[in-house]
């Protein structure tokens, strides 16, 4: 009876510790691991393990031939001992009886444990689990060997970018990401999907200086529109001729001739096709804060500045001496004035919608295509979510529109006011 009794305890033992190893292992965060690494107090421990989990393949098999070779000896001994005892009659019971134990206490109550407890087990299950892949070594070797003939070729993949972005919900789910934080990743992600003519000031809104003007017309209009760079073109957008900040007039005396071409700076040109990434590395590459954007014909279409490039990930940049309206300002619950040059992308992400964007850059170009005519003040339009009506309409310059969403659960962290202003930075 001793024999029999311990017999059975061995065999849960050593089930119930290789499921809990392989719990671990499979549910431990290479992310937690490599923190661990560079800062923890279990260094060499969360390297081995690191180690382990890039060869995940090698512990795996350690386990299972552990654990299968254990089951199987355990329940055959197990089961002579019981028929010796109890008789064969009684074996099928008793068979029964093991398997009901080996499931509840060698398989879901050590995995259960090891799966929602792995953040303070971990630490102690790496080396008895290096010890084991050590004493196995042969055959592990040999199953390693027979497995690779069925996945040569299989790549280790750490994670996912659609796993970091949903590990990204869950901690603002969680609340372990502040609402702010969760704002500022998710607009990381949504950044490489951005084009420059999503995000650029139209050609109408667009304010330039030209070459022959006069000191204090240059002035008057830098004060007016209260920006610090300004395209100089000769009679439209079409003519640009460089770049004027607005500091390279500072100390200019009134009485001195004057001419823009001896202080403006080149002008960079982009396509309006090209990733918003792109403009922002060669922005930093040229030191150029402002390029002038153009279509496939050459024609310009729009201006786009370092500032609208930044906006993209961290929101509104508006500064002390900004005076504009919110691009999207919340009017009341549910209610949001937004203006109609807005890229649908922008206007999906801040206000957690799912409108078409399909061969359309903004929220007018939308209204625009569904009533199959210009905006007219008081149009009413039914959208994916929301219902939008035209408040005002300047053409040429911009157009205000109120958006009516319909209530529903908002992820943490959605949903923001900014603006930027309708010319240079």
């Amino acid at each position: 009876m001793g024999v029999l009794i311990l017999v059975v305890v061995l065999a849960l033992a050593v089930s119930a510790t290789c499921s809990l190893f392989e719990a671990v292992l499979y549910s431990t965060r290479m992310a937690t691991l490599e923190v661990a690494r560079e800062e923890g107090s279990h260094k060499r421990a969360a390297g081995r393990f690191l180690q382990m989990k890039r060869e995940i393949g090698n512990p795996t098999a350690a386990i299972l031939i552990l654990n299968t070779a254990a089951n199987t000896a355990g329940a055959a001994i197990a089961g002579m001992y019981a028929a010796r005892l109890y008789g064969a009659s009684a074996v099928p019971l008793f068979s029964l009886l093991l398997t009901l134990a080996i499931l509840f206490f060698g398989e879901i109550l050590p995995k259960t444990v090891g799966a929602t407890r792995w953040r303070s087990v971990w630490p102690h299950v790496v080396w008895p689990l290096a010890g084991m892949e050590k004493v196995l070594f042969p055959a592990v070797w040999a199953t390693r060997h027979f497995a690779r003939l069925f996945t040569r070729g299989a790549q280790f993949s750490a994670v996912t970018q659609a796993e970091v972005q949903a590990t990204i919900r869950l901690g603002a789910r969680a609340g372990t990401l502040t609402p702010s934080e969760h704002r500022l990743l998710d607009a990381v992600f949504h950044f490489d999907e951005l084009l420059v003519r999503q995000v650029m000031v139209p050609r109408p809104e667009v304010v330039f200086l030209e070459p022959d003007w006069p000191l204090e017309r240059c002035l008057e209009l830098t004060r007016r529109t209260g920006h610090t760079r300004y395209p100089v073109c000769q009679g439209s957008l079409d003519h640009p001729i460089g770049l004027l900040h607005v500091k390279d007039l500072v100390g200019i005396p009134a009485d001195r001739p004057f001419h823009l071409s001896t202080v403006m700076r080149p002008l960079h040109r982009v396509p309006e096709t090209i990733p918003l990434h792109q403009v922002l590395r060669e922005m930093q590459r040229t030191h150029q804060h402002m390029a002038l954007v153009l279509d496939e014909y050459g024609a310009a279409v729009g201006m786009i500045a370092l500032e609208i490039v930044l906006e993209q990930i961290v929101g509104s940049l508006q500064d002390e001496f900004d005076a504009e309206t919110p691009e999207i300002a919340e009017e009341a619950p549910g209610r949001f004035l937004v203006l109609g040059h807005l890229p649908i992308a922008r206007i999906n992400h801040d206000l957690d919608l799912n409108l078409p964007a399909s061969g359309i850059d903004t929220l007018s170009g939308l209204l625009m295509r569904r009533l199959g005519r210009l905006l007219r003040a008081g149009d009413r339009v039914r959208l994916e979510g929301a219902e939008a009506e035209v408040l005002e309409v300047h053409p040429g310059r911009w157009t205000r529109i109120r958006l009516e969403v319909e209530p529903r659960e908002r992820p943490e962290g959605k949903g923001r006011a900014g603006g930027r202003g309708p010319a240079g930075r």
